[in-house]
């Protein structure tokens, strides 16, 4: 604890003196030099490529696909996805060769071979071993494999074994072969103690030998720089030049032979820009310049999923690959170009940013933070003090500014002085004509400062305005131009002690400025005030106090008339930001050049909405800030994306499928594909070699069929479903980030027209519509006559219609005069029946003084009245008329009913009562009754039955 004591009781400015010079330590002198960056590494494992964990070798074939030997077989990556094709014998395949025909040649545990494709496009391998098996030791291993001169190199531990793609021919080694390579067009092997000899006439002869490979494991070598020196690198002795004249050996690099004996030298390989990686057992991969220095040194800590390097490869763009036993390590440094971000490098949101003497100063929603400029790998630290958000970061005068939440600092050294509580201090601008004197917008107020004894001290709020201010500027008439957050544009004059608003004039939802959603902003280009909408630009002019557009900046800068930040650069440089993307111009006496674009989608929305920032390191650099870090634009680097434009895409599969989703493979070799209607639905996959850190997508179009260009997909694999019959071209790109495309791949497509639009059809067609022709012939000709039959019986129904509406006519008129005379019957029998009635009643009054004479005849005339035949006969002819042979069907039916049971029938059926029937008959209503139980008997029916309902019912002999 003493030392901490200690050093708790020095001097606080001692103390941040310190921390200050051992920050600068590590800082450029020059202060704003480009950081150093470190490779991206990409991770691949088993889930990704469908194999195990170990990967052995590593070759790339003349499409740029990369091939890996894997402990279970050969897996091939086209640059999108990955097939694991199995071990011919279930072994690992430890080595891998690829020919000028792209014949891929295989080795592992007593098994060699080669793998070529099919029609379908598949790998198909062919075995070996059988042509020289006999050669073989008993655990007979193949560890690298070389193609020199048109043929193949076997290397195992124990020898050589050489194929001239007909024969084979075994060069013995006579010792353990460590490691083998091609030098000059020649094969070279390193035998342990023995050192390096070359293959000549099939036989080995010295190529470097003396007593310094003695006890010497051997593990890469390569001709160095210098002429006739070469890189020998060892197991467990390190890493040396050797000198081929004088036998010579001396480390190298030096002061890595300690890092090298403990973690032991397994692979070696030289990149394009002749650096050296080497690969090591323990401690993952050193990368030096050819001069010796150390560039990289990549472990797990930096990225690589294991420190046991198995192979190491290069692939035609300097990228490098890396098998080890946790999978397969993908190195790239395409990513140092002219966009280059570090994603969550800042603790927070960056709304702001400085450089200030080499320290790089990050304004976020968390604080002010700090870090070396030149040391991008180093974590940011606070700035004591500076919690919370930060708006603006601006250096004035060589003294940094930082506007806060709750208010404005100064910062000298890593410390932060407020100078001002005003809440929310934004941007801040010298005021012209006043050198001494600051101008600066807040939440509330327009706040100035002044620099008194060489600092800068708050002085006073402007007086006569208040207002949510973001964006401030003096125009050449010393107009200060304010422009709010949400809501509009003042311009105001100050008085000339600076403390007054004098004239305030607003610009608002009346000018033409105004857009609804978007804020005005204001900006000074060439000294010349410019105000944004995201549209186009305005300006002032100051002749007619009038804003109008600014038509030769509208004109000159494109779509980037829309732009809603401005930031000026050095050298007359403009950095122009709207939602296509950011670009640098150079503005100058009316000359307008675009310097680089870049494009929106480079940022993959990461640029904060409404708070976008942009900080010039100089004339052609400057910082982006981001949601999640910030990125490093360079105009004058090459842009990574470039590379895409001279590739093309290779296409992998084509597959036809049924609607039910049966599937056809055909061959991709093909340069037309020809499919069937019933097939009309076609998926085709894609391989892209290109393959680097940056996100790569992909589009289709078919011509004649698609509008356009297809939205960007992360795979290249597309399914068009229900292709109309027709010829067309289908075409298929890649696109980056910078909407640079690759080399358009296109292939023919035919579909053909389904069965039924085939010529056989058609002559089937033909035939059928003759047929149907004359078959319709027929039928018109026998539904002419159908109608016209049908119209003749339609007249002979209207005939029998009005003819029965005749019949019924005379039907009902007959009903009318039986229903009369039925009436007159009841009432005449009613009237006599009365009559005899009182003639009853007289008789027993009168006895014996009525005489019995006369009574007698009076009652029999009466009586012959009532049921008189006459009267019947006509009651029957108007009855039969109205229900033709009803009595007669009756009679024939039931010959037992006599005739007054027949009159009973018949007023039944006419539907009278007992009491009207009772008139008819001349009897009582009960004797009606009676006549009808006698009635019931005689006709069979049962107690249940409805006598009158049974009447009714009753046609020409039948119930209805």
């Amino acid at each position: 604890m003493k030392p901490i004591t200690k050093l708790r009781d020095i001097p606080t400015l001692f103390i941040k003196l310190f921390v200050f010079i051992a920050l600068f330590i590590t800082v450029s002198i020059t202060g704003k030099s480009a950081p150093t960056l470190q490779p991206q590494i990409i991770n691949f494992n088993k889930q990704h490529y469908h194999g195990a964990n170990k990967n052995w070798s590593i070759a790339f074939d003349g499409q740029g696909f990369t091939y890996i030997g894997n402990s279970i077989g050969l897996i091939e990556f086209d640059g999108v996805s990955w097939q694991l094709y199995p071990s011919p014998n279930g072994f690992p395949i430890r080595a891998i060769a690829i020919d000028s025909l792209n014949r891929i040649y295989t080795g592992g545990y007593r098994e060699i071979g080669f793998w070529e494709r099919n029609n379908l496009g598949q790998l198909e391998y062919t075995s070996l071993t059988d042509s020289v098996e006999g050669y073989f030791a008993r655990n007979e291993e193949f560890w690298n494999i070389f193609i020199v001169n048109n043929k193949v190199y076997f290397q195992s531990f124990s020898g050589i074994y050489v194929f001239d793609k007909q024969h084979f021919a075994f060069i013995r080694a006579n010792g353990f072969i460590s490691r083998s390579s091609v030098l000059n067009n020649e094969l070279v092997v390193a035998i342990k103690s023995r050192g390096l000899l070359k293959i000549k006439n099939h036989g080995l002869t010295p190529f470097l030998q003396s007593d310094f490979f003695v006890d010497k494991n051997v593990t890469f070598f390569a001709p160095s720089s210098f002429r006739h020196h070469y890189l020998i690198g060892t197991e467990t002795n390190g890493m040396f030049l050797y000198e081929a004249q004088n036998q010579q050996a001396r480390e190298w690099p030096s002061g890595q032979t300690k890092f090298f004996v403990q973690n032991n030298i397994n692979k070696g390989i030289i990149r394009p820009d002749s650096s050296i990686v080497i690969g090591t057992i323990l401690n993952g991969i050193k990368i030096f310049s050819k001069d010796g220095k150390e560039l990289y040194h990549l472990t797990k800590q930096s990225g690589l999923q294991s420190n046991t390097v198995h192979s190491l490869a290069c692939d035609s763009t300097g990228n490098i690959w890396v098998a080890s036993d946790k999978g397969l390590d993908f190195i790239t440094f395409s990513s140092l170009t002219s966009y280059t971000p570090f994603i969550d490098d800042s603790p927070g949101a960056m709304y702001s940013a400085a450089i200030q003497d080499g320290i790089f100063y990050a304004g976020t929603n968390q604080g002010l933070f700090f870090k070396p400029w030149n040391a991008p790998a180093a974590r940011f630290r606070l700035v004591p003090g500076t919690q919370r958000q930060v708006w603006d970061c601006q250096i004035i005068d060589s003294t940094l500014f930082v506007g806060h939440n709750a208010g404005t600092y100064v910062v000298e050294n890593g410390k932060a002085t407020k100078i001002s509580n005003i809440a929310g201090g934004y941007s801040i601008t010298n005021i012209p004509g006043h050198n001494d004197y600051l101008l600066q917008s807040t939440y509330s107020d327009l706040v100035v400062y002044r620099k008194l004894n060489q600092k800068w001290t708050f002085s006073h709020t402007l007086k006569g305005f208040s207002d949510l201010i973001r964006f401030v500027e003096f125009d050449h008439r010393n107009n200060l131009w304010a422009a709010h957050l949400y809501n509009g544009l003042y311009k105001i004059r100050l008085n000339e002690d600076l403390d007054s608003a004098t004239q305030i004039t607003y610009y608002g939802k009346n000018s033409n400025l105004w857009r609804q959603g978007h804020s005005i902003r204001v900006f000074k280009i060439e000294n010349r005030i410019v105000f944004t909408n995201n549209e186009m630009l305005y300006t002032y002019d100051d002749l007619n106090d009038n804003i109008v557009p600014y038509d030769f900046l509208n004109n000159s800068l494109g779509h980037y008339a829309s732009s809603f930040l401005i930031v000026p650069a050095p050298e007359n440089r403009y950095w122009f930001i709207n939602h296509r993307g950011i670009a640098l111009y150079l503005i100058r006496n009316n000359n307008v050049q675009l310097i680089k674009e870049f494009p929106i989608t480079l940022f993959l929305n990461n640029l904060i909405p409404r708070e976008e920032n942009i900080v010039p390191i100089d004339a052609h650099r400057a910082i982006l800030c981001l949601e999640n870090g910030y990125a490093l634009l360079d105009t004058r680097a090459e842009d990574s994306g470039d590379r895409i434009t001279r590739e093309q895409l290779t296409i992998r599969e084509i597959v036809a499928l049924s609607p039910s989703g049966n599937r056809k493979i055909l061959s991709p070799f093909t340069s037309k594909i020809v499919i069937p209607y019933s097939r009309n639905n076609l998926s085709l996959r894609y391989s892209f070699p290109l393959f680097t850190a940056e996100t790569i997508k992909y589009q289709y179009k078919i011509e004649g069929l698609t509008p356009g260009w297809s939205e960007p997909i992360d795979k290249p694999v597309f399914t068009v479903n229900r292709i109309p019959t027709g010829e067309y071209t289908i075409s298929v790109r890649a696109i980056n980030l910078w909407q640079k495309t690759s080399k358009t791949h296109q292939i023919k497509l035919e579909v053909k027209p389904p069965w039924y639009q085939s010529t056989p059809a058609f002559f089937i067609y033909a035939l059928l519509f003759s047929g149907l022709f004359f078959l319709g012939k027929n039928i018109t000709v026998k539904r002419v006559k159908l109608k016209e039959k049908q119209k003749r019986e339609e007249k002979e129904r209207e005939l029998i219609r009005l003819r029965n509406e005749k019949l019924q006519s005379e039907l009902s008129f007959k009903s009318r005069q039986l229903a009369n005379s039925t009436l007159e019957m009841i009432k005449k029998n009613e009237f006599l029946m009365s009559l005899k009635e009182k003639l009853k009643h007289q008789k027993e009054l009168l006895g014996t003084r009525y005489p019995d004479k006369y009574y007698s005849e009076i009652i029999k005339k009466i009586d012959d009245h009532i049921s008189g035949e006459d009267e019947w006969k006509i009651f029957e002819h108007n009855f039969n008329q109205a229900h033709e042979t009803f009595l007669q069907t009756l009679k024939e039916k039931y010959p037992q009913l006599t005739p007054g049971d027949l009159r009973l029938c018949a007023f039944l059926r006419i539907n009278l009562t007992s009491k009207e029937i009772a008139p008819l008959l001349g009897i009582s209503v009960r004797g009606v009754e009676n006549h009808r139980y006698r009635l019931r008997k005689k006709l069979g029916l049962s107690p249940d039955t409805d006598l009158t309902e049974f009447i009714l019912s009753f046609r020409d002999g039948k119930k209805e």
